[in-house]
């Protein structure tokens, strides 16, 4: 079973509904974990009722442990972590299904070879995504159960681009060079980000750091390290994440 940590994001469902709060059923784990009615939804909640269901699943974050069960929060998790949680939660049921209907009783089998050597399915189909049939034959499946895997990775699998409106602002007499020290500065090592001008005050973000969940991380990342340099430049900036 997958240990629960402060600050992961796990599927959830619902197992009771209380008057404060809900209790949750955390996915791939042994535990339960309580939302309070204040993390449940961004806007303001009357009746836990009204917003959610016993076996509805919801996308939690983990923002506290340590007590008698584990503390979530819904309204925490970013439209991007959501994303990237139903994806994973997704494709990791489809390839269970596919592995249940076409290897059989070998099926058990398979999933722990998965979890041993990738740690999760989605680890598993990512590597897939990455080195193909080389991926699929450490854990040795037939070559139908392998060719069947392969078609579904290349039917799905799909790079992301994170991109971000900046709007910079600087009333300095030197602002020209202010705003170019800026967009100057490298804020990635592993050049997975360009930036270009769109029109004054406007400059456009975009990251790919090729799996989705690497381009989320580097994009907060980046994101950070030019907020903090702005306010060193003394230069305005609004960031606004461009929906896709």
């Amino acid at each position: 079973m997958v240990q629960i940590k402060e600050g992961d994001i796990y599927i959830c469902t619902v197992k009771k509904i209380l008057q404060h709060g809900v209790i949750v059923r955390v996915e791939e784990t042994d535990s339960d974990g309580f939302i309070h009615i204040s993390e449940i939804s961004k806007r303001w909640v009357r009746e836990v009722k009204d917003i959610v269901k016993e076996g509805d699943k919801l996308v939690c974050k983990v923002i506290k442990l340590g007590g008698i069960s584990p503390e979530l929060s819904v309204k925490r998790v970013t439209d991007n972590e959501k994303k990237q949680a139903l994806k994973e939660w997704s494709i990791e049921n489809r390839i269970t299904k596919i592995l249940e209907k076409t290897a059989g009783k070998d099926n058990q089998r398979i999933i722990e070879d998965i979890k041993k050597d990738y740690k999760s399915i989605f680890g598993f189909y990512n590597a897939v995504v990455k080195d193909g049939e080389k991926a699929i034959d450490k854990i040795k499946v037939k070559k139908d159960v392998a060719d069947t895997v392969l078609d579904f990775v290349e039917k799905t699998k799909r790079k992301i681009v994170i991109k971000t409106d900046m709007e910079v602002r600087t009333y300095e007499s030197d602002g020209i060079d202010r705003i170019k020290k800026l967009f100057e500065e490298e804020y990635s090592n592993k050049k997975d980000y360009v930036v270009k001008y769109i029109k004054s005050p406007h400059y456009l973000l975009m990251v790919n750091a090729g799996e989705t969940k690497k381009t989320i991380s580097e994009n907060r990342k980046i994101i950070e390290a030019i907020e903090k340099k702005a306010r060193e430049l003394g230069i305005e900036l609004e960031t606004r994440e461009i929906k896709q």
